[in-house]
Order: C-alpha cells, then structure tokens, then sequence
C-alpha cells in the first residue's frame, strides 16, 4: 500500500517551534503594504495575460475533473484530494476542498459559485450526521460512493482512519463555509462556520505558556496538546472572519488570543516564525521551520509584522529541481523552481517513512510556491525596497506563477481519477519529485487539488483569509 504524500495535516508528528518576541522586525521598515479591504480585493497585475489566463482555466477544469469523478450536478459531494496513482483511494482531506471552494469563490462565475455551495453543503451533511454531535468534523471522508442520504460523503476508515479533528482542519472548513456566506447570505454556512469555531473554542483553548490552541483531537478522540503555529494562524483568520459577519465582539477576543501565540512564535533574530510547541503545549522547539507560517501569517492579518517572514520563504527556502539532481522525478531538458515544504526538507536523503521512496532535497512543493505568490501579490513591496537579486514583489511572484504553469503543462502526465484519464496540463502536482516535509510524511508527483487550487487563487491575487467585495457573479459557466 502506498501512503506517501497525505497531507501534513494528518499526522500529530510535529518537532514544533522557540519563543521570541516580536518587537523587532528586520528590513521592512519602508516596505509599503497593502492593507485592509483594499489588500483583500486586489487582484493579479498579470492575470489577463494570455498564457496564464488559460492556465488558471485549465486549472479550474481539473478541479472540476475532480470534483466530477463519482457524481455530477446538484449532488451533494467532496471531491477526491489526488489522482489515483497517490495510493489514497478516493480519500477528500477537508482542507483541500475547502481550498477548492475559495478557488471558485475567487473566480465568482456562477458555476463555481454553485460548486462552492454543492462542497460546502456536503461539508455541513458531515458536519450534521456526525458520530460526536459536538459540530465538528473529520480530517478526511471517502468520496466514491453515497452514505444513507445520498451524500458522496463517508468516513475514511480502513486502510486510513482519518477520523481526527486537528483545528487547522476545522478552521479552514470554517473559514470557507463563511465565505460562502459571505457571497450567498445562505445562513446554514454561516451557522456551520460558527458551530466549528466552538467546536475549537471548547476544545483547544489554552492558558499555558504562549496560550492560543492546542492542535486537536486524534482518531481516538485524545487531546493533542502541543500548538500549531499554522493552526492558530487560521484561528486568527476565522476568528476574525466571524465577528465580522456575526457583529459577535467575542471572536474578535478569540482571535486575539490567537494571535498572542502566532506573536510569540516569531524569531526576531533570525525573521521568521517557529512551527509550534513540542508535544507539552508550553516549550518552543527551534526544529524544523515550514513555509505555510511564514506566508498566511501576512495574509491573515496583513500587518507589516508579519512581512518580513515572506523575505525568509522566498530565500531560505527557495529550491530549483533538475533531472541532475539526487533521486529527481524530472527528465530531459526541465527545471522547476520554487519554494520547498520546510527547512529540513532541503537537507533530507532518506525516507520520511517506510511507505515513501527516496526523497529529493530539491524538490519544489507547488502548493507552498502558490502561497508566497499570493503573499507577494497581498503585500505589493516595490523594487526599492526588496532584497538584493529581486526586483518587487509582483515581479517575484510572476516568475513564481510561471514555474507553477510549466509544472502543470508538463508533469503529472497520464494520471487517472476513479480510474478514468485525467486530461494532460490541467492540474498542478504536489511536489516536483518525492519531498520529504521533515514532518514524518512525503509528498509525491501526483495531481492534487490544493496546489491546483493555490495556482488559481495567488494567479488571480487572491487572499483567501480576508472577505472580498461582494460583487454580481459572471454569467459563464465555462471551466
């Protein structure tokens, strides 16, 4: 059986991360950002250009693909997360699809709109039918086949068990539910997005060292007590998302605690942010460092306070894969470029786990190469003021957005969802060749939806944190 590749938010295997203050925030201080609702609206300098106009459509024809495997129309589903050939079977991690549902309310046409609304009622029938009846959710459900009420949503046991609840899994369903509320003032979204985020309250609120959220519960039910950086940096994003849509000050109070602990995970010294606590809840442990924090704490709250750790993504991390490079997947003439999973990742040559294969140091992550892009194009830092050898933020992350269209025209060939062909150059891989997070887990070079649905949302300038304009949906429905 192969497993490699399952998302980072499936395992409780985090080495998490040192406490430092936050007083000082190295070489941004003239930096101009972007802020408030201006910054949540913006949108790509370069989307109309024709090359990646019809990458993003492509795009958006494989997340369909997707989403369309076992069922079409109205029927209420998830889509499967990867191809077939990741060895998942037709496993739907919440997290992806609730990545894909901010990718269509991007966009806004009304198909997608009315795809958003199908994956977020099939996210609320999870909700409601569950086991605890506490208004949480699973990490994952099998999508292949409909449960009693006919919903293309049911628990992924054997071989997987993905039956815990880890908060950054809950807040980003939370956080897509109210966004499609937001566009469709359809009030059980709305009511969905509030019942997690007690869920969260309830269950992973936390006084010891930094405060914040634990990370969760497992398969079993038991308290995980160490943080996630990440995890509260979603925290801070919902929380924030649900006192302005409820007019409830009291998220606001939870978002703040949240971000008390995003705050004290910072390294001034060295500009980026720690991953999180070790299994106590309260000691801060300097291992491995991960990309996601350093990019969606900017975008979750678009403070210049938290700018600076994109300096340290688009450097620390940047990684370009060759077919010359150790245990590459990639052949003839190709290079892709970007950023990869974490600090370890780059200095990794064995297997994660006795599932994966030999991983790549550098391998590029494309999921996290989206994000810095939407980064970039949030903050809109000029050339003035970026780092010697790069030339603005916008200009990064066009280069960025190219080396994810040429990952999606040219790998992941030949791929298959419910064992029927995926059509060529639509969807983005995971990762370039096999990559090693550091986390205990790998990613491989098959077809995935939150890469492909990143690509769509940095592609078009989007922040999938922060509410956007309401604005009339588009009369097509082409993918």
């Amino acid at each position: 059986m192969n497993t490699y590749g399952i998302s980072r938010r499936q395992l409780a295997r985090f080495g998490l991360g040192a406490i430092a203050g936050v007083a000082s925030f190295p070489g941004i201080g003239n930096l101009p950002l972007a802020h408030g609702e201006e910054a949540a609206i913006a949108e790509s300098p370069f989307s109309e250009e024709p090359a990646l106009a019809a990458s993003l459509s492509r795009a958006y024809s494989f997340l369909n693909t997707m989403m369309d495997a076992y069922a079409q129309g109205q029927t209420v589903r998830l889509s499967q997360s990867y191809a077939d050939q990741q060895g998942l079977q037709s496993t739907g991690f919440v997290y992806d699809n609730s990545v894909v549902i901010l990718a269509h309310l991007l966009r806004g046409r009304r198909d997608d709109i009315s795809r958003g609304e199908t994956l977020g009622e099939a996210l609320l029938h999870a909700q409601q039918t569950d086991s605890a009846a506490d208004g949480r959710v699973r990490q994952a459900y099998f999508v292949d086949q409909p449960d009693a009420s006919g919903v293309f949503v049911r628990p992924a046991l054997f071989p997987f068990f993905f039956l815990g609840s880890a908060v950054g899994d809950m807040a980003w369903t939370a956080i897509a539910l109210a966004q499609l509320f937001h566009h469709t003032r359809d009030q059980r979204f709305l009511d969905g997005a509030v019942r997690l985020g007690h869920w969260i309250v309830n269950n992973t609120f936390d006084t010891r060292g930094a405060g914040g959220f634990n990370f969760g519960v497992d398969n079993g039910n038991n308290k995980l007590l160490f943080k996630s950086t990440e995890h509260n940096i979603d925290c801070i994003a919902l929380f924030t998302l649900l006192a302005q849509l409820t007019g409830d000050a009291t998220w606001s109070s939870q978002a703040d605690h949240a971000r008390t602990f995003v705050d004290a995970m910072f390294n001034a010294a060295g500009g980026f942010f720690f991953t999180g606590t070790t299994p106590d809840g309260i000691t801060v442990s300097p291992d491995n460092i991960p990309e996601d924090v350093q990019t969606w704490s900017f975008l979750a709250t678009l403070d210049k306070n938290h700018a600076a750790s994109i300096e340290w993504a688009k450097t620390n991390l940047a990684t370009t894969d060759t077919p010359q490079t150790i245990h590459s997947r990639l052949k003839g003439n190709s290079r892709i470029s970007g950023v990869s999973f974490a600090s370890q990742s780059l200095r990794a040559l064995t297997p994660s786990d006795q599932f994966s294969p030999p991983p790549d140091p550098n391998a590029v992550w494309l999921e996290g190469t989206g994000h810095v892009a939407a980064a970039l194009l949030n903050r809109r830092g000029s050339a003035k003021h970026d780092l010697p050898g790069f030339h603005g933020d916008a200009n990064t992350a066009r280069i960025l957005l190219e080396d994810i269209r040429v990952a999606q025209e040219t790998l992941g060939q030949g791929q298959t969802v419910g064992g029927k062909p995926i059509v060529n150059g639509q969807g983005v891989i995971a990762a370039s060749s096999v990559l090693n997070t550091g986390f205990g887990f790998s990613y491989s070079p098959n077809l995935h939806i939150a890469p492909t649905s990143w690509f769509a949302i940095a592609g078009q300038g989007g922040n999938p944190f922060q509410l956007r304009e309401r604005r009339e949906h588009e009369d097509s429905s082409e993918a």
